[in-house]
């Protein structure tokens, strides 16, 4: 049976807060289920106002809550905001008489030694979930174990380092293991306990593993490159999903690929390879196989480079990878996927990433069981949305190509492929905003596969750049600082704005060329005109 914690805001309402905090851990495990108050405790709570508490008030309020308004309330956990003290300290982060049931917390001050509120307050539910369980268990000063949860941390600072190190001690582990004394108020760690525990020290420590998931987004998909090689210095993927270029990373990823290997396989690759036909044969592909380019030099790129991180002599199947999902598209079925721990976990993976890729008329269509299927990027181009319907309580980071505002300044052909490609991904996206990277790769486009090397360049700055100003506004303690993101916006918008401008350069040059051409065909007709 899980245990049932109240969280209660004293004296200010910091529910907002209590709420992230209390969704991060009961998505992470199923026996401590966090849960706030009704609105009239709510009330209650907040009308006890002072400009600093004692845990003896605190204890006398959280009784008297639990005879005004009755119910089974086993367990309470109270914030407070203000400065809170002890019979024996003046200045504590937290206190429990856990064998009632009762603990408090103030955030008060926190901030000098923690900048994720939320994980501070899930330390301290961690820390008095634990004592609930046995209350017998005391906080010590043994400084060889300050690092663990239930070091008493008269030093302030070392606050942090308990939170990181997501560790509790032997001794303290051991008492929590212990068999209880007949009558005694604590009791043993349960195995489904355990794990709960597990995931909640992840969690809190920066240790829990996230899915990525990536939009796709043709050669535009080299940003997922810049974005991932300042993401994997805070966060660590279990699972690799993506479709059409997300596919390509999503898999070379989930084959052990790191971030920095995955940028230099791009740079180095020419993706006008993947225009694999002759000129003369492109119109007969796109007449009689409904595609122009084959697409099978993009497979045996994928296959080649999984055969050399994977040691296996028959064809990589997609169970072989440590935790890819990718998707294609099919009339009539929707979305297909190719998941390493589900459904076509068989299939060879550099299969699955061909048919995720199979961009429209573009590239010539794979088949399934008989029947085309097209790019993942037609159904869910961005498969947030499919994924946490499959997989509801998954942790993940999202990596979104595209603008992010919605001006209607472009032209109304690009607006129509929007509405049939994005769908309604926007409103996905607005949805999860917090765990969403947007990168806007303009003005490159999905099939710009003449891709120059400063191009490419720009794809790896921007996606760099969007990755550390997400990690600055998510405000993490260990994060790059404003002056670090800022540099990194600012060589961006430099590169973008050299692109743009030999784009422009390109563009005159080549109308120049025409008009040339034009003249000349002109004069040579006026010539002939006259000389006839």
């Amino acid at each position: 049976m899980s245990y049932s914690i109240e969280l209660i805001s004293i004296g200010e309402d910091i529910y907002p807060l209590l709420e992230r905090s209390a969704g991060a851990l009961n998505g992470v495990q199923n026996e401590f289920r966090f849960h706030l108050p009704s609105l009239r405790q709510r009330q209650s709570g907040i009308s006890f106002q002072r400009s600093q508490y004692a845990t003896s008030e605190i204890w006398a309020f959280l009784r008297d809550q639990k005879k005004r308004f009755g119910g089974n309330r086993p367990y309470i956990i109270a914030f407070v905001t203000k400065p809170l003290r002890s019979a024996e300290l003046a200045n504590i982060f937290g206190s429990h008489e856990a064998a009632e049931g009762l603990a408090v917390v103030t955030t008060f001050n926190a901030g000098q030694y923690v900048k994720e509120e939320a994980r501070y307050c899930c330390y301290y539910l961690v820390r008095y979930s634990l004592s609930f369980i046995n209350p017998l268990i005391r906080a010590h000063n043994d400084a060889a174990r300050r690092d663990c949860y239930f070091h008493r941390k008269i030093y302030k600072p070392e606050i942090r380092a308990s939170m990181d190190a997501g560790h509790i001690c032997d001794e303290c582990m051991a008492r929590l293991d212990d068999e209880p004394s007949e009558g005694s108020a604590a009791r043993r760690l349960s195995d489904e306990e355990r794990d709960a525990l597990r995931k909640m020290l992840q969690f809190v420590s920066g240790d829990l593993p996230y899915a990525v998931i990536m939009k796709g987004g043709g050669v535009k998909g080299l940003a997922f490159a810049g974005a991932m090689l300042e993401l994997e210095n805070y966060f660590w993927f279990d699972r690799h999903v993506g479709a059409s270029a997300g596919a390509i990373a999503a898999v070379l990823l989930a084959a052990k690929y790191t971030p920095g290997e995955l940028k230099d396989l791009l740079l180095q690759k020419n993706f006008r390879d993947f225009m694999d036909a002759p000129v003369w044969k492109v119109l007969i592909n796109l007449t009689f196989r409904q595609g122009c380019y084959p697409g099978e030099t993009c497979r045996r790129w994928i296959a080649d480079l999984l055969s050399k991180k994977i040691p296996k002599l028959t064809e990589i199947q997609m169970k072989d990878l440590n935790g890819a999902l990718v998707y294609a598209s099919r009339r009539g079925m929707g979305t297909i996927p190719f998941d390493s721990i589900g459904e076509r976990k068989d299939a060879v993976a550099a299969f699955a990433v061909r048919c995720s890729m199979s961009i429209p008329i573009f590239f010539i269509p794979m088949y399934v069981d008989g029947r085309r299927v097209y790019d993942g990027g037609l159904r869910n181009n961005f498969p947030l949305a499919r994924f946490l319907a499959d997989y509801p309580r998954s942790h993940f980071i999202g990596l979104y190509l595209g603008k992010p505002d919605n001006r209607n300044k472009r032209w109304m052909g690009s607006e129509l492929l929007d509405i049939f490609i994005d769908g309604e991904e926007r409103q996905t996206v607005d949805k999860n905003i917090e765990n969403v990277i947007v990168i806007d790769t303009s003005p490159v486009g999905t099939v710009d596969f003449r891709l120059s090397a400063g191009e490419k360049d720009f794809l790896l700055k921007v996606g760099r750049a969007a990755a550390l100003r997400f990690l600055y506004h998510r405000n993490l303690d260990d994060g790059p600082n404003e002056e670090e993101v800022e540099r990194a916006q600012n060589e961006a918008e430099e590169s973008r704005t050299n692109i743009r401008r030999m784009r422009v350069r390109k563009r005159v040059k080549l109308i120049c060329w025409l008009l040339l051409i034009v003249l000349i065909i002109i004069t040579l007709y006026l010539f002939i005109v006259t000389r006839s």
